[in-house]
């Protein structure tokens, strides 16, 4: 069986330690100064770090243990978060996701190991969002390719905008298109922040009644992001691949100047400086 890791709080850990005292659960030996707590008690087998980190061993038993100490924001039905992906890449699309969870769904998530994606390799990101795209729960992307990317960057550069001019108008409509879907009494959107003014700006016209609208530095601390950042990523490598095979390169392993001239409007971000150049030297031969 696999071992899941996840971040428990400080409260969460007295939870966990009192129910294993309440219970008689036999704890077992730390093995280094590393371990808060270790315990191997028939089918339940978990590490306790002193970070808050707990490794445990995914069955049921675990898994319901553990559940009855996750705590729950039941202040709100839903909890959404947008994040994206792309930006920083020459190649590939611009990703955008929001997620629309309950309670219960986040517990889920964290229980299934899902954290800031920075933290997990890709392989396991790539495995992790499968999983989690397989589960009953609302989301919503925009995937901008190159070639539409282009002409909306072109269309914004000519208006006076910029590239977070564009995040902002694609975290508002996934947002948009989330809230339309769900029904709430009250409702929490985070926003992995980048641009506080243009993303307001942009959430305007969206009807806040019952609604909290957060901009979150460090936002994939919080599951719903964090959920919308893994499955980003996972759309992003999805559309790469489908790219790589529809013009036969490998994006990954190349650089702009190994690209024919006349495919990187379609596999690339023409506004980075390395593809620009390179057009610009097409056009003055």
């Amino acid at each position: 069986m696999a071992n899941i890791s996840l971040m428990i709080n400080d409260h969460e850990i007295l939870e966990l330690k009192n129910l294993i005292n309440k219970n008689k659960i036999e704890k077992s030996p730390v093995t280094n100064d590393y371990e808060s707590l270790r315990v191997k008690n028939g089918k339940i087998s978990l590490i306790l770090y002193k970070t808050g980190k707990i490794v445990y061993t995914d069955n049921e038993s675990s898994r319901k243990l553990l559940n009855t100490i996750l705590e729950r924001d039941e202040v709100y039905d839903y909890i959404l978060g947008s994040d994206e992906t792309g930006k920083g890449e020459w190649y590939g699309p611009l990703v955008v996701v929001a997620t629309a969870l309950t309670p219960e769904e986040i517990i889920e998530l964290r229980l299934l190991g899902v954290k800031d994606s920075k933290t997990i390799k890709k392989p396991q990101i790539i495995k992790l969002a499968k999983k989690i795209i397989e589960m009953d729960f609302k989301w919503q992307s925009i995937i901008l390719k190159p070639r539409t990317y282009n002409n909306l960057y072109n269309q914004f550069k000519i208006e006076g905008k910029s590239l977070n001019d564009i995040m902002a108008w694609a975290h508002s409509k996934v947002i948009q298109q989330i809230l339309a879907v769900i029904k709430y009494r009250k409702a929490k959107v985070i926003i992995d922040k980048f641009d506080y003014k243009k993303t307001d700006y942009r959430l305007k016209s969206v009807d806040q009644t019952g609604l909290k609208i957060i901009q979150m530095t460090g936002g994939e601390s919080e599951i719903p992001v964090a959920t919308a950042s893994i499955i980003a990523k996972y759309l992003f490598e999805k559309t790469v691949d489908e790219l790589n095979d529809l013009y036969n390169v490998n994006l990954r392993d190349v650089k702009p100047e190994n690209v024919k001239s006349e495919l990187l409007s379609e596999t690339a971000k023409i506004h980075f400086k390395n593809v620009q150049k390179l057009l610009i030297k097409k056009n003055n031969i």
